[in-house]
């Protein structure tokens, strides 16, 4: 009654879907974990990746209710035209091969789904990184407690850390307990200030005393590199030199990003001539702003400086010093910049390669993962993040009884956290127990092996499905490419199939004629044929038809329904 229904399935007014998505969005759809709200709009997280995915919405309404809970204004609904699974689509290649660092423990699904085995390629050079014992807590306080002590403790080694989470939410959490602590740090996930920053803050993690913090590294394809990258380096050096004499603009943290944290990095030392070559490129943009009339943007400023850099990579040192030197034109900005960009990388290179040497004698990257995620995979890939191309590195899993997958896949938490009680004496204590950390991988296993269940279903269900995709699709081709005759063929099969399909529900050729319903036959051919049985004409024509079985007389019912008054059937087209 409060809706204002007396039935909440009714097909015209469906309560109960609304409600059932209104419950989902609250418990189950929670915000900074599977979604943010930006510019009023929902827009969805991917899970794996920690990127935004702006262009996608979920399906069912759930957007919508989503929406509606953060009193956003609700878009429509999408309409679902055509939809194929991955796996049938993968299926619809005549070949199909792949690379990647992390399908080892999916070998079986591959053979399966597919029918691909999974070759590994050994390392080019030998794997040195330190994969320690996951460490177990009974609460989510003594895990963030035990990370924030871990990372404090790298950085005064001076040891580069990445931490992965597993949501914006968690990043954040862990960003506020190292201010705190006054430990200087970046942070890395959905949210645009930071994500728009990503290929720099990547840049900057393998350097002396950098902290990352980031949601899932998969598909975030910038490496590390113990020391930094040198162009990266460069790149920002340009720009802050450039950049404030180009635009007096303020740039826009939602689509720039804040400015990366240099906190605790080591100062860059620059050479005389690269000194000498950015004061000369910020003085040629200082007159180049006063000159033209019309103000620079910062976005237009910016997107200078990337294409000076562009021409600095394409034609060298040597060439760019020769077109200086021919002054073609009054202020030669871009070939000033791109100079001073060659100057300064040849420095980068130098201070990278000396730092990245001293981060290998201290231990290289330690990574550290601060929950187990759904897959093995996934894990992998942030390991991988340590000990690439033959470098030292380190890793390090902490988990708590109290994270979602364990809640969400039921482990019995109270006889896991009577175990740790008998083992330490607070519930806050580190466990590397063979049986604890035995027990939350085989969940992991166990949930790899639930999600391999539904995609196996689902696959079968599909396949079903591809049959008559398969079939209409080859239908749309013919009419297609056919020509007027062979589509006018299709159409008339059609119209013959839906008549015969009326005609048959309604009347049964083995019961009299007296006991077909010949009002419902003419209103669905009615209904079909629109504009051509309007008025009286249905009604006519059942009056006509009931005269004629009546009498029997089946030429009187053709000339009833024709019109024809010589008693000749005719043909309607």
């Amino acid at each position: 009654m409060i809706l204002g229904t007396n039935d909440l399935w009714d097909e015209n007014d469906p309560w109960a879907r609304f409600v059932t998505n209104a419950l989902k969005a609250k418990e189950f759809y929670r915000r900074d974990v599977q979604y943010i709200v930006r510019n009023g709009k929902a827009l969805i997280i991917n899970e794996l990746t920690g990127r935004v995915e702006p262009k996608r919405r979920w399906s069912d309404g759930i957007h919508q209710a989503v929406e509606a809970k953060e009193g956003l204004k609700i878009q429509a609904d999408s309409v679902i035209v055509a939809q194929i699974t991955y796996q049938s689509l993968f299926k619809l290649y005549p070949k199909l091969s792949g690379m990647t660092g992390t399908a080892k423990t999916e070998e079986k699904e591959f053979l399966k789904m597919f029918k691909m085995p999974v070759i590994e390629v050994p390392t080019n050079l030998p794997n040195i990184r330190v994969d320690l014992p996951i460490q177990a807590f009974a609460t989510l306080r003594g895990k963030w407690q035990y990370v924030r002590e871990e990372v404090e403790s790298m950085f005064q080694l001076g040891r580069p850390v990445l931490v992965g989470t597993t949501s914006v939410e968690s990043s954040e959490y862990l960003s506020d307990l190292l201010k705190s602590r006054n430990i200087p740090h970046n942070v890395l996930n959905a949210r645009p200030k930071y994500a728009a920053r990503e290929a720099e803050i990547i840049a900057q993690a393998g350097r002396k005393h950098a902290i990352t913090i980031s949601t899932n590294m998969a598909g975030r394809g910038t490496d590390i590199i113990l020391g930094g990258n040198p162009k990266m380096l460069a790149k920002e050096i340009v720009e802050d030199n450039v950049l404030p004499f180009l635009s007096h603009d303020t740039p826009d943290v939602e689509t720039e990003g804040e400015s990366t944290s240099h906190k605790g990095l080591s100062k860059i030392k620059l050479g005389p001539s690269s000194l000498a070559l950015l004061a000369k490129a910020a003085i040629m943009a200082k007159y180049v702003h006063k000159s033209e009339s019309n103000e620079w943007s910062f976005q237009k400023a910016k997107s200078a400086v990337m294409e000076s850099i562009e021409m600095s990579n394409t034609i060298g040192l040597e060439k760019l010093q020769e077109r200086v030197a021919e002054v073609t034109e009054m202020y030669p900005l871009c070939d000033a910049i791109a100079l001073a960009y060659a100057t300064v990388l040849k420095d980068c290179e130098i201070h990278c390669f000396d730092e990245g040497a001293e981060v290998k004698t201290l231990g290289g990257l330690h990574v550290i993962g601060t929950s187990l995620h759904e897959s093995r995979r996934i894990d992998n890939q942030l390991r991988g993040r340590a000990g690439r191309q033959g470098d030292p590195g380190s890793t390090r899993f902490m988990v708590s009884l109290q994270d979602e997958m364990f809640r969400k896949f039921n482990l019995d938490t109270e006889w896991a956290v009577r175990l740790i009680s008998r083992i330490t004496d607070g519930e806050d204590i580190a466990i590397e127990s063979n049986a604890v950390v035995k027990q939350l991988l085989g969940l992991q296993i166990n949930a790899e092996k639930y999600y391999f269940g539904i995609r196996k279903n689902l696959v079968e269900f599909d396949e079903v499905l591809e049959v008559q995709r398969k079939h209409i699709y080859s239908l749309r081709q013919v009419i297609l490419s056919g020509d007027s005759e062979s589509c006018s063929e299709q159409i008339f099969q059609y119209m013959q199939a839906v008549v015969d399909e009326i005609i048959l529900g309604n009347v049964d050729p083995q019961k009299p004629p007296k006991t077909w319903d010949l009002a419902k036959l003419l209103d669905e051919l009615a209904s079909l044929g629109g504009n051509l049985l309007t008025g009286n004409k249905p009604k006519y024509i059942v009056n006509s038809c009931s005269y004629a079985v009546n009498s029997s007389d089946f030429e009187i019912l053709c000339r009833n329904i024709q019109g024809d008054p010589r008693g000749r059937p005719t043909i309607i087209t």
